[in-house]
């Protein structure tokens, strides 16, 4: 894949876990493509993606399955 920040031919296409909302309203978007470079060390969303995360936001309660997860939180220094 071909990196649109630098034009790097070594692009590669990872799936992260994002969250999105506050409290209550807080959900996951697992398996959610970003595209990394090696070279540049940039890593982004496509168009595509971000249209994809937009409609799943607007109808998370819809689409979100419950689930438990476990939840630790980061307490290191900075």
């Amino acid at each position: 894949m071909v990196c649109d920040i630098c034009g790097n031919k070594k692009a590669r296409v990872r799936r992260i876990t994002r969250s999105f909302g506050r409290g209550r309203s807080t959900f996951l978007i697992e398996n959610v493509p970003v595209v990394s470079c090696p070279s540049c060390g940039e890593s982004y969303l496509t168009a595509a993606t971000l249209k994809e995360i937009e409609r799943i936001r607007l109808h998370w309660r819809e689409l979100a399955v419950e689930t438990n997860i476990p939840l630790a939180k980061f307490e290191g220094a900075a």
